[in-house]
């Protein structure tokens, strides 16, 4: 796997995949994750005196392959042309705006790279919230299920890719609402018509407010031979989000 999933534990405690309630002849699929971009805009905490400038939102991107984890996976465990894999992003939020962060999402695929969301294999949308006045523990909400979010199955074109709105309005037009201690994970299923050897990344844009942009990315690799092996719905995507390396694990994990 690459190095940044070290960096990543030690900096920001993000984590490697975890299983949950995975059924018992299911395949649990794999992350190869990108690099950490640990970056992605500034703010001042929220009344500090002095200002104390800090980091707004971090975070990371990576795609779906076949067990086992490997150090090294083979190009026969990446994703083959025609097959449907997922890509995730994963952000992070360490900065302590007063007013939060609208964040606004995009994705940028290469050349023969689509979405291919259906009913068989949806987008999925989840965050991870600290205790607060209502609950004292870590919860994690399905935003599918969230009146105000939901989760995008189209993907329409934003300012630079596709864009991942929230369909039921979110935060400003449909971007998602981040604050310090929170978490944000999405997940979307694609399909590539060609392969691919690494050379072309996937990006997704992150935009925490106005001006305000960053990337993270994962390369991308598909196998051109064609690979005879269970459909998606008799696999497993895991949540990086129910983990305990990131602290308690939240409840609905």
């Amino acid at each position: 796997m690459p190095h940044s999933r070290t960096d990543l534990i030690h900096w920001l405690l993000i984590v490697a995949a975890c299983v949950v309630s995975v059924p018992g002849q299911a395949t649990v699929l794999q992350w190869y994750d990108g690099p950490a971009n640990f970056q992605i805009g500034t703010d001042y905490a929220c009344l500090s005196d002095p200002p104390i400038l800090e980091t707004r939102v971090a975070g990371y991107s990576g795609f779906t392959y076949q067990p086992p984890a490997l150090q090294q996976i083979a190009f026969s465990q990446v994703p083959a042309v025609g097959e449907v894999f997922y890509v995730k992003v994963v952000l992070s939020h360490p900065g302590n705006p007063c007013a939060g962060s609208a964040v606004g999402l995009e994705l940028l695929l290469p050349a023969g790279i689509t979405t291919a969301a259906s009913v068989a294999n949806p987008a999925f949308c989840f965050a991870r919230v600290p205790p607060n006045q209502q609950h004292n523990y870590y919860l994690l909400y399905n935003l599918g299920n969230d009146g105000g979010y939901g989760c995008p199955q189209t993907f329409p074109q934003g300012l630079q890719g596709l864009a991942i709105r929230a369909p039921n309005g979110g935060v400003g037009g449909g971007a998602w609402g981040m604050f310090a201690g929170s978490w944000l994970e999405i997940l979307i299923p694609l399909q590539s018509s060609v392969p691919q050897n690494g050379s072309n990344q996937i990006y997704f844009r992150v935009n925490p407010d106005i001006g305000v942009v960053g990337y993270v990315n994962v390369p991308a690799y598909v196998n051109s031979d064609v690979i005879f092996r269970s459909a998606l719905e008799g696999q497993v995507v895991t949540l990086d989000l129910c983990s305990g390396d990131i602290g308690p694990i939240a409840q609905g994990c």
